[in-house]
């Protein structure tokens, strides 16, 4: 019984393009996961299962990084 490799597709929320592909990953980003990627930090908002094609698609948004106050350490 030969079984098809597993398709992961990363895709920024609300783009065309993917972040990055990957094939039989061990662990799949669940839902609110943060994701470090291209240098920088994502959370997971959803995940599809597409199992005729074997594949699982996760979508994430970039997570914003919080400015630092320098004022309140004079």
């Amino acid at each position: 019984m030969n079984k098809e490799p597993v398709k992961v597709v990363l895709w920024e929320e609300n783009q065309k393009d993917f972040l990055k592909k990957f094939y039989d990953l061990q662990f799949t980003p669940r839902v609110g996961e943060e994701v470090y990627l291209k240098k920088e930090r994502w959370k997971v908002t959803r995940v599809e299962h597409d199992l005729e094609i074997s594949e699982i698609n996760v979508y994430m948004e970039l997570i914003k990084k919080a400015k630092q106050d320098k004022s309140s350490n004079s």
